[in-house]
């Protein structure tokens, strides 16, 4: 039956919005629940930030080929097939007894969402007539931004003490639900020109390469910087990735088409969003941590401070896009801009103190956060996107969204290696012969102050040290992020005003978008 007869569009909308909605707010719920997943698993930071890296690794890879492979099986078929998985490794991940157990079903979680979540716009657009796409698209956007907002809020609600279960056992009747409509008012579709053929081996490679650094990384500060085996990560997961970019160079459907970054815009927006991405989001699970166990927030007014920016993002987002349009090739002074706002946010974490709290010390590089990503993001995609020839327009936004996810996940590794290292080194040196290792791994693995009160005086300045040894890193991470951003020249010319292309079917929501 043909999209513009379809009596059920608006089901289709919500059963598809009901979906998407839990996977965005999957992404980021949690990042509130971060410090209390540790605490209850007894688990060491190194291992419990793979519960977030881990999901947003898989999320930024697999969609890249999910997408084509709805096309060829039928999106409806392979969009349930991805809603009952991350159903499914919900209640695992609610019923999780360690955190190995956590982490692997969280990957599991992962796949169902890398799966599912890029199907929901072609299914959008199958539903809606193309006189209603645009604003098929423009709802499909907001259920995205309302899961930034409602993700830290909801994981507050949820997360009691360190009880943290129900921000994923709570996906289990929403699952079933959304299951039930997709069964109902979902029309099965395809694409019969789709190549039938999809880059496995490729999807490895990338996957493989990003995940050796990773583990590196996170592994490093345990077995030593020199440790042969962290070298020999270090060493593989490049040859991974080079390996991955010949063998993409050969394929006649590459997962991802290396020669577009022959095109600078692409290649330098797809850098800056990667870096934007890390230094952000990469972040917020150690914000988290800090808020939470050192300042004694509980998880819901721990959710509820990530507000001044949630809320300046969900509402700059729209308008930044709109005069991106507007300023044509000037679109770089948005993306610069919001870097430099995310910069300066850092910045000013770097004169925190034992004595601040949040009002006087985390409000305001909240506020320039929000007004940084507020700018940034639909910026930067408008200017990726308006680069690449419409008919490229799949495997574009496909890469760029790939770009931001890695890079969250790489900046949770990054942060995490660099606190660890600090406290660590840093609090056994201060306390001396009066050192303990229980009160050193309560520090750096979960922000928390321990011991006597001269040790505890101690503590707390490492860790607040520690924590401004993440902000120097972001600092760096955000200003390369405007470097690359200020090379961004061509764009969108203002006086043509040429409409965008919409989201592609490969392109998923990514943290922050």
């Amino acid at each position: 039956m043909p999209a513009q007869s379809l009596p059920n569009k608006w089901l289709t909308m919500v059963s598809v919005c009901l979906g998407l909605g839990m996977l965005m707010i999957d992404t980021f719920v949690v990042n509130v629940a971060f410090p209390s997943i540790g605490r209850d698993l007894n688990a060491s930071l190194s291992a419990t930030e793979w519960t977030v890296s881990g999901y947003v690794l898989v999320l930024g890879v697999l969609p890249l080929a999910m997408g084509r492979l709805g096309d060829i099986l039928g999106r409806k078929k392979v969009y349930i097939a991805g809603l009952v998985l991350f159903t499914a490794a919900s209640a695992g991940c609610g019923a999780a007894q360690s955190i190995e157990q956590l982490i692997a079903l969280r990957i599991l979680q992962g796949v169902g969402a890398a799966i599912t979540m890029p199907l929901t716009l072609s299914i959008l657009l199958h539903a809606f007539p193309p006189s209603q796409r645009g604003l098929a698209v423009g709802l499909w956007g907001g259920v995205s931004g309302l899961g930034l907002i409602a993700g830290p809020i909801l994981g507050g609600l949820l997360v009691n003490g360190d009880s943290w279960r129900l921000i994923f056992l709570v996906n289990i009747p929403i699952g079933v639900v959304a299951l039930g409509m997709a069964f109902r008012y979902i029309t099965e579709s395809g694409d019969p020109d789709a190549p039938r053929t999809i880059d496995w081996p490729g999807m490895a490679l990338l996957a493989g390469g990003l995940a050796l650094i990773m583990y590196a990384l996170t592994a490093a500060n345990d077995r030593g910087w020199g440790d042969p085996l962290i070298v020999s990560l270090f060493v593989a997961g490049p040859v991974a990735l080079a390996t991955f970019w010949m063998v993409e160079l050969r394929r006649k459907v590459p997962l991802v088409d290396v020669r577009l970054f022959r095109n600078g815009t692409f290649t330098f927006g797809c850098v800056s969003a990667f870096l934007f991405s890390a230094a952000v989001f990469g972040s917020q699970p150690y914000t988290s941590l800090f808020m939470q166990n050192y300042l004694g927030f509980s998880p819901l007014r721990g959710g509820l401070a990530f507000l001044p920016a949630t809320a300046l993002v969900a509402l700059l987002m729209p308008f930044s896009g709109i005069i991106g349009q507007r300023l044509g090739n000037r679109l770089r002074v948005l993306i610069v801009g919001g870097s430099l706002f995310v910069a300066a946010s850092f910045v000013y974490l770097l004169w925190l103190t034992t004595e601040q709290g949040y009002s006087d010390g985390l409000l305001a590089p909240f506020v320039m956060r929000g007004l940084g990503i507020g700018l940034f993001m639909s910026a930067s995609s408008l200017a990726v996107m308006s680069a690449i020839p419409v008919t490229r327009s799949g495997l574009a936004s496909g890469t760029l969204t790939m770009f931001r996810q890695t890079g969250t996940a790489f900046g949770v590794a990054l942060f995490g290696a660099v606190f660890l290292h600090h406290v660590e080194t840093s609090l056994p040196e201060r306390l001396g012969d009066s050192a303990d290792a229980a009160l050193t791994t309560a520090a750096a693995e979960h922000f928390v102050v321990a011991g006597p009160p001269e040790a505890q005086a101690e503590a707390r300045q490492v860790i607040v040290d520690g924590f401004v040894v993440i902000a120097e890193v972001g600092v760096g991470l955000a200003a390369v992020a405007a470097i690359s951003a200020f090379f961004i020249r061509k764009a969108i010319p203002a006086p043509q005003k040429q409409a965008l292309a919409a989201p592609p079917a490969g392109a998923a929501p990514s943290p922050g978008s």
